[in-house]
């Protein structure tokens, strides 16, 4: 059975702006619970009421309060249930790289083996928190990759970049290099954590760099509000901005989606773990018409149309969405021999096809 969901590409894309909308309320979360637990949250509200520091605060109160219990009544009127409202703004920490939801932990499984590897020991909390990624990973594939990476989310405006610079009549290098790179960057990084006793990759790995760079934003904003300046303020980044800008410039003039295929130790890892995934995209060869239009359109550089996929595949869809025959959509994995297309395109048309991708 294939199964082609309606407005995949939009509920992907919410599902990776609510993942970027969550990174940056979580510091804000983070300062609003130092405020209300040192009680200098109502002073704060009232100093910068009207401001962007103010909204923000405010904005957590009135929803952390409009949850059950969050108010109690005091002298005939509702005012806020500290202790419950402290114990909902607690209750949600970290980001991409390790996020506590609740009661529910995730950390990414790079994290956790970095963790493991530097620590020389095995901790029942983080073996707890990697049950759900690996698991995700293991039925699904690379869907961190696509889904829920703010890595990725930058990066596919990349593609957009690249178009835009066409039709500037301006071309693009694309550049190809070996899928390899990244499993020997993820062996050498692991066995120099192991040797190091410190996380190496976690420092040049883009999920965690923005994590912090938004945790470092958030505090600089309200850092300079308590300094009596209101307002945005990116001067709460890092150094480390340098290295996702310098991603961000080299997939745009000289290699498409060069760290997703080919230098992501994140993405090595979870290839690896998503190499017997259940759910895949299958096509159906008798539909398909073998335009291209899928090798185009995949960000990781498969070839779809030939049943090219494997482990580099991040179950993304946007080689089904972009399918005009319907050929293309998920499937649960079982081995069963290809339909016969029932036509062949030539080779100098695949490799034009395939080099455009």
């Amino acid at each position: 059975m294939i199964w082609r969901p309606n407005r995949l590409q939009g509920i992907r894309r919410t599902v990776q702006l609510g993942v970027l909308a969550i990174m940056l309320a979580i510091p804000a979360l983070s300062r609003y619970t130092n405020y209300l637990g040192a009680r200098e949250l109502d002073k704060n509200l009232e100093r910068w009421d009207g401001t962007l520091q103010g909204e923000v605060l405010s904005g957590f109160d009135a929803l952390l309060r409009f949850l059950p219990q969050g108010e109690k009544e005091r002298v005939g009127r509702m005012v806020r249930n500290r202790d419950q409202v402290l114990g909902y703004a607690q209750s949600l920490r970290g980001g991409p790289w390790s996020v506590q939801i609740g009661p529910i932990s995730m950390t990414d499984p790079l994290a956790g083996a970095e963790s493991i590897l530097a620590s020389k020991q095995l901790v029942g909390v983080l073996l707890v928190s990697l049950v759900l990624p690996v698991m995700a990973t293991v039925l699904l594939g690379r869907i961190f990759c696509s889904w829920v990476c703010p890595m990725n989310l930058l990066l596919e405006f990349t593609d957009k970049l690249r178009i835009l610079l066409r039709f500037l009549e301006i071309k693009p290098h694309n550049v190809h290099f070996s899928r390899a790179i990244k499993y020997i960057l993820l062996g050498v990084g692991l066995v120099m954590t192991v040797f190091m006793s410190v996380p190496i990759l976690g420092y040049v790995y883009p999920p965690a760099i923005i994590g912090r760079e938004a945790h470092d934003l958030v505090f600089g904003i309200f850092d300079r509000a308590e300094n009596g300046h209101t307002g945005f303020w990116m001067g709460g980044l890092t150094w480390m901005s340098v290295i996702i800008l310098g991603i961000v410039l080299f997939e745009v003039l000289v290699s498409r989606r060069w760290w997703c295929r080919y230098v992501c130790p994140g993405g090595a890892i979870y290839s690896l773990l998503g190499k017997a995934r259940l759910v895949r995209v299958k096509r159906v060869a008798n539909k398909c018409t073998l335009c291209g239009d899928c090798v185009v359109a995949c960000p990781m550089g498969l070839i779809p149309m030939q049943d090219v996929m494997g482990t580099e595949c991040d179950n993304c869809g946007l080689c089904m969405s972009s399918c005009g025959d319907d050929a293309l959509g998920y499937t649960i994995w079982r081995k069963e021999e290809p339909i016969v297309p029932s036509f062949e395109m030539d080779e100098k048309d695949k490799k034009d096809v395939v080099q455009s991708a």
